[in-house]
């Protein structure tokens, strides 16, 4: 970041797609300033320029030599991720970079090792950690409420229709490094994790499903069987993880199915009680020896977005809870559970 005094941080946004909410975001959060945008697409850019009334820059690289730019959200599809990411530490620039934090354990790395030699504030876009709920029922573990936390699940599924971009690079495995475990099973496995305190992870045993993409069907407007490169994922995936403390997760994450609708769950279960997402509630023992359920009041309740606690990061030099290098975590987790449908077997995560 610019040496300067300032109670706000100079964001860029590099990428329009989900990107603009990442703009938006900044220009409401209280210690963020949006003041640039960059996208290759020059028609997309001059309309988010005039709607937000920044500068614009169709190069990120001439974007990271702006000098009033102190930090970038990085909104780019995942084989982007790391170049990007790298690039903009490598030239001073404090990086939020999207979900996941890359398409490959090899690129994270890349991502990791540039952002401890940097100095700067490198964090992923892991948004479920940033909610009441999640901070409500991390607060609990923390607090030793929950006892031994021993097993977690989570599912998101959605009904046919839900493939996003057919033939576009969320269904190129090169590009995206897998389907809707990657694309959405990230946030539900990392969210998951970090509730049960972040244990390191030793064993996958995963198994994934293309019936849908293949044939064309599952996606919104699409009308013909796709290329087998513009369909190289799944729709479908599974797992169960095996933690060193002996916790286990069981997920799951699909793009398309036969649902009744979509399905969207996260559970923790501990020794003195339990925890849910959606919906959200927690149990603990009654003094009658059973369960008792309740749903906490959380009106009033004040919890830092992800963008606030970015810019805080920098402003006040505090390490990020969802750091590149804590979600290189999550990313081999990822990784593995395709490494392990691929070879039909149980694979260690080293």
């Amino acid at each position: 970041m610019n040496q300067k005094k300032t109670d706000k941080v100079n964001m860029a946004v590099i990428g329009l797609g989900v990107g603009r909410w990442h703009a938006d975001s900044w220009t409401q959060t209280a210690n963020t300033r949006l003041v640039a945008l960059c996208d290759a697409d020059e028609k997309k850019l001059t309309q988010a320029k005039e709607h937000y009334g920044v500068k614009g820059y169709t190069s990120y690289q001439e974007l990271c030599e702006d000098e009033e730019v102190d930090a970038v959200s990085v909104c780019v599809p995942n084989y982007l991720h790391a170049p990007i990411s790298i690039y903009a530490l490598e030239h001073g620039k404090h990086v939020l970079c999207e979900k996941p934090l890359a398409n490959t354990i090899s690129a994270g790395e890349a991502m990791v090792s540039a952002a401890k030699k940097s100095g700067l504030v490198a964090m992923v876009a892991m948004k479920f950690r940033y909610t009441n709920e999640a901070v409500y029922i991390h607060r609990l573990l923390e607090e030793g409420k929950l006892g031994e936390i021993y097993y977690g699940w989570t599912t998101y599924l959605r009904q046919l229709g839900g493939i996003p971009g057919m033939g576009g690079w969320f269904t190129r495995k090169p590009l995206s490094g897998g389907g809707p475990m990657i694309d959405n099973g990230v946030h539900f496995l990392d969210v998951l994790w970090w509730l049960m305190g972040c244990p390191k992870p030793t064993r996958v045993s995963g198994a994934t499903y293309a019936k849908f993409g293949p044939l064309g069907k599952g996606a919104s407007g699409w009308n013909r069987v796709p290329e087998p490169d513009e369909f190289s994922v799944e729709d479908l995936a599974t797992a169960i993880i095996h933690f060193e403390n002996g916790a286990s997760v069981l997920i799951d994450n699909g793009w398309a199915g036969f649902v009744p609708s979509e399905v969207i769950g996260l559970r923790v279960m501990g020794t003195k009680g339990g925890a849910t997402m959606w919906p959200f509630a927690v149990c603990e023992e009654s003094e009658d020896g059973r369960v008792s359920t309740s749903v906490p009041d959380l009106t009033g309740s004040h919890v830092d977005t992800q963008f606030f606690h970015f810019a805080d990061c920098i402003l006040n030099n505090k390490t990020p809870i969802s750091s590149f290098e804590n979600c290189l975590t999550v990313l081999k987790m990822l990784c593995a559970v395709y490494e392990s449908a691929d070879a039909k077997k149980e694979v260690e995560i080293l």
